[in-house]
């Protein structure tokens, strides 16, 4: 809140009516009433309507922009508010290093090495087992086409899985590592058929034996991804979703006459290389069982919002009311613009740290810079604003984010930031409303906007966070000073 704001706050106010709000007038901010004054200054708060939405298109791909958090997803787990979650991840993998095998190599094993990134969902804090097993993809997963991979896409599997492995996952062991920032590695080791192992074995030693290394599929990543097409992990059981860093491996287990019985081992890793999860969410039990149409909005019963990361349930905004309410005040100076989620709910799930506003289309999609006009869109909204880590830089009032989504931005940064003392979201977005508040030719008032999760550590999509708030707590905040008599 500004200095203005702040001086207005503490002098006495009285109340008046306008329309459906409620609104505070001030007399003076010196505290003396002012016979030439030329402005009054007010507060306003203004119920926000809303409904919740499903969108489509949650792009889970990896590898697509610098300083985007790269994460795989796997495991399973079940909400009552929000139904089951499960997650399955799909990987191409290649060698990470042009060493060749020596002349007397022998293959002797091969296993497919999860790193966890020490993220974790579900609704115990307890150790438990998970189950997965790991197949072999039989279609290509393009890498000029990763952009392209969303939750709810899928590839082909071979019937038969390659290795299976149950083992246990400790949340407060992996929160741990996280507080003390920990170099700490847990890998999960997961035996896989040793048929498959010896394919790779082969290929690689094809490589070595190959004078000119032109045709050798092992170093080739277009011609040894038509033989290898990836990997799939499949949750089987447990009550967790956990993440995977892209820079896990399949390592294969050789030996050669110098060392013995000692083990050498040959990596191909996942880094830099196709990889997406696949997220798929069972509403059919819950409160949101009818949220089955994409962009269709949906009122739940309970009059309670929702909003969910990777499963594409997030909440509609429509500021329709605060148009109403700038259009009886001309020449408005917005001040202060607070929006604020209140009352929200407690829960053994974790909430999103952050959250942000999408601009939403009139057919409820997100608006997207796609053309020139739309570039001249963003323009007329001219504030300065700081950029958030990892988007292209707009010098205005909105921010476009990896994937060319239109998203607001606060007057200090794009968040709003949960309190766990106010137990609300709260974000300042003065700048931005004086903006909509004004009437232009040729220029669009933006009035429908999607709340997005949204953070550094818990992106979007590579997380499943989620939130729950009732609808009569969404308030937006007003500051503002308008003329006491009509100006010449």
């Amino acid at each position: 809140m500004n200095l203005w704001a702040n001086r207005v706050v503490q002098l006495a106010s009285l109340l008046v009516a306008l329309f459906f709000f409620s609104c505070e007038d001030e007399a003076s901010v010196l505290g003396f009433k002012n016979q030439n004054q030329k402005f009054e200054a007010s507060y306003i708060e203004i119920p926000i309507e809303s409904s919740v939405l499903l969108l489509d298109s949650q792009r889970t791909s990896n590898f697509i922009f610098q300083n985007e958090t790269n994460r795989l997803l796997i495991g399973q787990y079940t909400d009552d508010k929000f139904g089951g979650v499960a997650a399955n991840a799909y990987t191409q993998f290649f060698t990470n290093s042009g060493a060749k095998l020596p002349g007397d190599a022998t293959y002797d094993s091969v296993t497919l090495q999860l790193v966890l990134d020490f993220y974790h969902y579900g609704s115990t804090d307890a150790l438990t087992s998970q189950s997965v097993s790991v197949y072999e993809v039989d279609e290509e997963l393009h890498y000029d086409n990763r952009r392209n991979y969303f939750s709810k896409s899928e590839a082909l599997v071979k019937p038969s899985p390659l290795g299976t492995k149950t083992f246990t996952v400790s949340p407060k062991e992996l929160d741990g590592y996280v507080a003390d920032k920990s170099d700490t590695t847990i890998l999960i080791k997961i035996p896989l058929d040793k048929a498959f192992g010896q394919r790779i074995f082969d290929n690689a030693i094809a490589y070595r034996d190959d004078e000119t290394t032109k045709d050798s599929t092992f170093k080739v990543f277009s011609e040894f991804t038509k033989i290898f097409k990836g990997l799939s992990i499949k949750t089987d059981n447990g009550d967790k979703i956990i993440g995977v860093s892209p820079n896990s491996a399949v390592t294969v287990h050789y030996h050669h006459l110098d060392t013995g019985k000692v083990k050498l081992n040959l990596h191909l890793g996942f880094f830099s290389v196709t990889s997406f999860s696949q997220i798929k969410n069972d509403r059919s039990s819950s409160e949101l069982t009818g949220l089955t149409q994409y962009s269709q909005d949906f009122s739940p019963v309970s009059d309670l919002r929702y909003i969910q990361s990777g499963t594409g349930v997030y909440t509609k905004l429509d500021f329709r009311k605060f148009f109403e309410f700038c259009d009886t005040i001309p020449n408005v100076v917005i001040n202060s613009a607070q929006l604020s989620l209140g009352s929200v709910a407690e829960s053994d799930f974790a909430r999103p740290s952050n959250l942000v506003l999408r601009i939403l289309q009139s057919d409820n999609r997100l608006k997207k810079v796609k053309s020139h006009q739309d570039t001249l869109d963003i323009s007329a909204y001219n504030p300065r604003f700081p950029a958030h880590p990892g988007t292209l830089t707009l010098d205005n009032g909105t921010y476009v984010d990896s994937d060319l989504a239109m998203t607001v931005l606060g007057d200090t940064d794009a968040f709003l930031k949960y309190s766990s003392e106010k137990k609300s979201y709260d974000g300042n977005f003065a700048l931005f409303f004086q903006q909509l508040a004004i009437v232009r030719d040729g220029v669009p008032r933006y009035q429908y906007f999607a709340i997005y999760p949204s953070s550094p550590s818990m992106p979007n999509t590579k997380s499943v966070n989620r939130v729950i708030f009732p609808k009569d707590n969404i308030v937006l905040k007003v500051y503002y000073t308008k003329p006491a008599a009509p100006l010449n």
